[in-house]
């Protein structure tokens, strides 16, 4: 059985300078599993994260949509999907000049993650 804290675990591993959260949730937008420093934080980027995600993939405009990076005032958004959940890598103002590294890393942790999660999901 998959345990949030472990998925927990793996997403503090992508956290450092660049990268200040990381979070699993459900398309809804609904935390299963996060790495920030408040859980007020992590809602916060849970929900709009969630919701920017479904609104591009509702217009089937991009119906092949693989990830999403949004720059905002005090840094960067990575957005992917991981079978049916969303991850999110939340970078800081220093991610606007690293954003292969954000990219990276998100891919890595997504790699990593997806056959748990793709099992997890089939439970349910």
């Amino acid at each position: 059985m998959l345990k949030p804290k472990v998925i927990s675990q793996a997403l503090r591993q992508t956290l450092n300078d660049v990268v200040k959260a990381a979070m699993i949730m459900t398309s809804e937008g609904s935390l299963i599993a996060f790495a920030a420093d408040t859980d007020k934080e992590a809602t916060i980027y849970a929900a709009i994260s969630a919701n920017i995600w479904n609104t591009y993939k509702k217009k089937n405009v991009y119906t092949e949509l693989k990830y999403q990076i949004l720059h905002c005032e005090e840094g960067v958004i990575y957005i992917t999907n991981v079978g049916p959940m969303i991850l999110c890598l939340v970078g800081n103002s220093k991610a606007i000049n690293d954003l292969g590294i954000l990219k990276a890393k998100g891919e890595a942790i997504k790699s990593h993650l997806e056959e748990p999660l793709l099992q997890f999901a089939a439970l349910g």
